[in-house]
């Protein structure tokens, strides 16, 4: 029997990491939309602020089966490396990683924070930053498409895994989204187009809007960072260490740009806050200002550590690359040697 092409066997492997990438997405979509329950619309004074806010059930629930999910996968991975001897196959950093993104996109989505994005612009750019640049990368890290494939019930496994081909056209559309470029490109598009100000002006002011605002925000960070933050401790994604800094440098730039000119206009852009962050006593073209800052600082600085990580990862690899050729020399110049030593000296004889 002869074996598919090369090229069809990394397409069929892209297209099942897409697919296990797109379960963490959808898992993010559920916790997004259930923000429409319990997310207002009302301009909120800080003394009020605990009074107005209620804990989104949705976002709680997914988050709980996710949680859930995710140390059942542990517990099943764990066993299997103690079985075979080789110990826990996912280290607890990459455990506290995910439950660290998982904790974010909770106080991001349902917590004080979201009721008072309708009042004041700069809490709303604190949530946008959690969504974009901190919850996506800490999930990923903690290896979710592997640990939740172990999470489900075993006779799932297969047919998740095999989805793309047996529903028309998916397997492609994912290939394309999980490109590199593409993925840069829908999600720094998707944050420029929601800071459009009539759109993000009804976002505000639409529960249903706002809902899905956020939940594309999250899938496409999710597509975006899927392409720079490793599969797994020993592979890379779509994007090597050089390549990944090149783009994560980009991404940085581009936010710090909307947040440069958030920061120096000198107007108000958003109209829906004015006469709303009064309320915090701050006026709205300060409170612009001031989250023009956090999108380009706070969240530069995750783009920075993003890349100082990649830089280390790329050492890494160049020096074990080095050790690599050091040892394949040593063994090479032994074999000579060990030659020539018998050769002079002959069989080596017991003494009685």
């Amino acid at each position: 029997m002869a074996l598919p092409p090369a090229s069809h066997l990394h397409t069929h492997a892209r297209a099942i990491r897409a697919l296990r990438g797109c379960a963490i997405a959808w898992l993010a979509l559920a916790a997004a939309t259930g923000v429409a329950q319990a997310h207002t619309t009302d301009a909120v004074a800080p003394d009020r602020l605990l009074d107005a806010w209620k804990a989104d059930p949705w976002v709680l629930i997914a988050a709980l089966v996710a949680g859930w999910l995710y140390a059942r996968g542990i517990g099943h991975l764990n066993e299997m490396g103690t079985r075979t001897g080789r110990g826990p196959l996912v280290g607890p950093a990459r455990i506290a990683a995910f439950s660290a993104g998982l904790l974010t996109l909770v106080l991001a989505l349902s917590s004080p924070l979201d009721t008072a994005t309708a009042t004041i612009f700069s809490a709303h750019m604190i949530q946008h930053v959690l969504l974009v640049a901190v919850a996506p990368p800490l999930i990923l890290l903690g290896l979710p498409t592997t640990v939740f494939l172990n999470g489900v019930p075993r006779g799932w496994r297969r047919p998740l895994a095999t989805l793309p081909h047996r529903i028309p056209g998916l397997a492609v559309l994912l290939g394309v989204l999980t490109m590199p470029a593409v993925a840069w490109l829908v999600h720094a598009g998707t944050l420029w187009a929601w800071h459009i100000p009539w759109l993000y002006d009804a976002a505000v002011q639409n529960e249903r809007l706002h809902a899905v605002e956020h939940a594309t925000f999250v899938i496409t960070a999710l597509l975006y960072w899927w392409t720079i933050v490793p599969a797994g401790a020993h592979t890379r994604n779509a994007l090597g260490p050089a390549m990944g800094i090149l783009s994560v440098f980009a991404m940085g730039m581009q936010s710090a740009a909307l947040g440069i000119i958030l920061t120096f206009w000198s107007t108000p852009i958003y109209p829906v806050y004015v006469g709303r962050s009064e309320l915090w006593h701050i006026s709205a073209l300060s409170d612009q200002r001031l989250a023009g800052l956090i999108m380009w600082i706070p969240a530069g600085s995750v783009y920075v550590v993003a890349a100082l990580m990649l830089l280390r990862s790329w050492f890494q690899e160049e020096r074990e690359d080095e050790e690599g050729q050091e040892r394949i020399a040593l063994e090479a110049l032994a074999v000579p040697i060990e030659r020539q030593e018998h050769h002079q000296l002959g069989p080596v004889t017991t003494v009685p």
